[in-house]
């Protein structure tokens, strides 16, 4: 199991690092106080996220001006992400827990989204088993993106 940390700027922040043993591994920052798209930045791969529609939460994930994926989130907070490849992930949690999950179309957990005990800007993502270096890093921040707006 791998096992990688996120930290919220500070409690007002809209940015995000996400980093393992060896350092910063991207980082997700939304554009401005009011708007819910936001680009993640690593060292591999640099994504944006657009939600369309302001009471909804249909958000495409571009990567070089291309469309890699789409999110739709039910009116019970599950959010379906499916890849232009045709694979579709879900990613979900209960109401009263601040935790979140990934899981794969057969329902095994890939990815468990949490924050710290005492603080709400800092987490960890525990990665269940080897996933692709690119796949893996748009799904922590998918993950972490759809984390965020659940807040």
């Amino acid at each position: 199991m791998e096992l990688l940390h996120w930290k919220q700027e500070n409690l007002t922040s809209r940015k995000y690092t996400v980093s393992d043993e060896n350092g910063v591994v991207g980082a997700l920052a939304f554009k401005g106080w009011a708007s819910n798209d936001a680009d993640f930045s690593s060292e591999r791969i640099n994504l944006y996220f657009q939600r369309k529609g302001w009471l909804q939460h249909d958000v495409t994930i571009c990567f070089k001006d291309e469309v890699i994926g789409m999110s739709k989130t039910s009116g019970f907070g599950k959010t379906t992400t499916t890849l232009v490849t045709g694979e579709q992930f879900t990613f979900g949690g209960k109401a009263s827990d601040s935790s979140r999950d990934l899981f794969d179309e057969a329902g095994s957990s890939l990815m468990h989204f949490e924050q710290g005990s005492f603080s709400n800007s800092i987490g960890r993502i525990s990665i269940a088993r080897d996933i692709p270096e690119l796949t893996k890093l748009l799904l922590v921040a998918t993950g972490l993106y759809f984390k965020h707006l659940s807040q």
